[in-house]
């Protein structure tokens, strides 16, 4: 069987740093691991026990603003980003800046401990007169050749998404402090009014700003909980404040409007430990749903049952949901909606699952309807 030579560009050979040539002896092996570095799309490199280049893709090229490879080998990763430290004289890795580098650690500590070292790096460099500052994500590995050890570095740039994670939190905290302008605004009207026919709307707006209150933290509490970085606030709650909560939230929300709300007669008072402000959020989302799934004076329910060890809290409607639908309900991003929604269901199944230890699932059929379910445990380890 005739294979086809793989086509891929390497720096030339006079170029080539000496333990390439010790180490990878067949040109055709280093053909491969050329191709496999230019197949990301991120900056790749190999670097010996000193931390130079000895090959890299063309990504970290581009980067730089060099047309070829064989400008960066036997450059350090700061040498070849054209690092600010590094334009002010003094080698890579020998400044007192090198010392708090990323990726300068992750090279060493995955050396030192033989195995992939995974760190965050600020970098500023100059490119053709311009100050450029990143944000990377730093990945090294350890790979053998010829019983020598080299390390597999990766950059990814992460540079967007931390801007975008500084500009979100700058916005969050900038509306939740207008809002809290707005509700000291409701409370001086409520306290200070004199006129009875004015009442019904100041408890409406006051109920408005609490609503806008909520989405903005939902949110917060979403992209915390998905970076891991989500902190409970575990206490007793009785289960008659938390449906009695979302009761009164819900009620002048625009999807429950035209339909009947019921709290299950039944439900017991009994408490046990949660965070409620997540168990709430996930209820509400459930109200919603169950709410814009009805048809008009359509009855919405809340039951709640305190099982052995276990705390059931459910939301019922008539509807039904479709296989199609159904089959991908808690998928993140899917929704009947339109784009830009889906995060309802997902975030139920995240915070209940992930956070609260519990279980969030859902029935639907023709003769029962559609019910929500999220089972708690009473006591939280």
């Amino acid at each position: 069987m005739n294979h086809k030579v793989l086509e891929v560009n390497l720096p030339k050979l006079g170029t080539l740093h000496p333990e390439l040539l010790r180490d990878f002896k067949n040109i055709e092996n280093l053909r491969y691991i050329q191709a496999v570095l230019n197949s990301n799309s991120h900056i790749s490199a190999i670097v010996n026990r000193k931390k130079e280049i000895i090959l890299s893709n063309e990504h970290l090229a581009e980067t730089a603003g060099l047309e070829s490879l064989e400008r960066l080998i036997g450059d350090r990763p700061g040498e070849a980003l054209n690092c600010i430290h590094f334009l002010g004289g003094q080698a890579c890795t020998s400044t007192v800046s090198c010392k708090f580098c990323g990726i300068n650690h992750t090279i060493h500590d995955s050396q030192a401990q033989n195995k992939q070292i995974t760190n965050e790096c600020r970098i500023t460099t100059r490119l053709k007169g311009r100050m450029i500052s990143y944000d990377f994500q730093v990945i090294c590995t350890p790979i053998y050749f010829n019983h020598e050890q080299y390390t597999l570095l990766h950059l990814v740039d992460i540079s967007s998404e931390k801007r975008n994670e500084m500009l979100e939190k700058l916005f969050f905290h900038d509306l939740l402090n207008r809002l809290g302008g707005l509700s000291g605004i409701v409370q001086v009207l409520k306290s200070e009014n004199k006129q009875q026919e004015l009442n019904e709307f100041i408890d409406l707006l006051e109920t408005i700003g609490e609503m806008a209150i909520e989405d903005i933290q939902t949110q917060r509490f979403l992209k915390a909980a998905e970076n891991a970085n989500l902190i409970l606030n575990i206490r007793d709650f009785s289960a008659y404040e938390i449906v009695e909560s979302v009761r009164k939230q819900i009620e002048f929300h625009p999807a429950i409007k035209t339909k009947k709300m019921v709290v299950c007669s039944e439900c017991p008072d009994f408490v046990f430990k949660t965070d409620g402000s997540l168990l709430k959020r996930i209820l509400l989302n459930m109200l919603k749903n169950a709410a814009e799934a009805s048809v008009v004076n359509g009855i919405v329910s809340i039951i709640c049952k305190n099982n052995p060890g276990v705390a059931l809290f459910s939301v019922h409607n008539t509807g039904v949901i479709p296989l199609d639908i159904s089959l991908q309900i808690f998928q993140r991003s899917f929704s009947t909606k339109g784009n830009g929604r889906g995060l309802g269901t997902y975030s139920m199944k995240l915070f209940g699952e992930n956070y609260l230890k519990g279980k969030v699932y859902f029935t639907t059929d023709e003769k029962n309807g559609t019910t929500f379910t999220i089972e708690l445990p009473v006591e939280q380890v």
